[in-house]
């Protein structure tokens, strides 16, 4: 199981998975329903540096 914690400053809500793509899918949720102007609001550079992070996190959780 990975846990990863939403990347908003003060929001310290954990998430865990054994699958990638429910992980983003449940960061996905979270962020619009409690982030709701992130997403929408953010550029394909913004998004692709967000995804290169929770890629590297994805990975390096793994390795306990």
């Amino acid at each position: 199981m990975k846990t990863i914690t939403c990347y908003e400053d003060a929001c310290d809500v954990a998430f865990q998975s054994d699958d990638r793509d429910e992980m983003l899918q449940k960061l996905y949720e979270h962020y619009m329903n409690v982030h709701p102007n992130i997403i929408p609001s953010a550029t394909e550079t913004e998004k692709k540096a967000w995804m290169e992070v929770f890629d590297r996190d994805w990975t390096a959780a793994g390795k306990m």
